[in-house]
């Protein structure tokens, strides 16, 4: 059987190239909104001081899975660093929202089990 590998022209690969650049640009605006109006909020009594770091958490690794779901979408290749740092900082983030008692590596362990059972699944 004969396999073809498509090869992508100089003007495609710089477009995705461009689209990954502000996919990546819109994250970090993204995450500085998150973290100003967390501080906002709590400056002006509408949150409680306490639930500004687990908003910031969770908020930030949902910010960091859906960078990485828009990559998957433009197909575009995924960081798995940032997919797992995403993950752990949003179970991190609702665990602390909602005053569950566990450990940050249980969690993190847990996460890279999900991951390594989904990287086997995807291939």
């Amino acid at each position: 059987m004969v396999q073809v590998e498509v090869v992508m022209d100089e003007k495609a690969l710089h477009a995705r190239l461009m689209w990954n650049f502000k996919l990546v640009k819109l994250s970090w605006a993204l995450f500085f909104i998150l973290i100003g109006g967390s501080f906002i909020l709590a400056s002006l009594g509408k949150i409680e001081d306490f639930q500004k770091w687990p908003i910031i958490y969770a908020g930030s690794g949902a910010i960091l899975l859906l960078l990485n779901l828009l990559r998957i979408i433009s197909k575009i290749n995924i960081s798995k660093f940032t997919t797992w740092l995403g993950a752990v900082g949003l179970v991190f983030g609702v665990a602390e929202l909602y005053k569950l008692d566990f450990s940050i590596w249980s969690a993190a362990i847990l996460i890279i089990g999900v991951i390594m059972l989904f990287e086997v699944l995807r291939k």
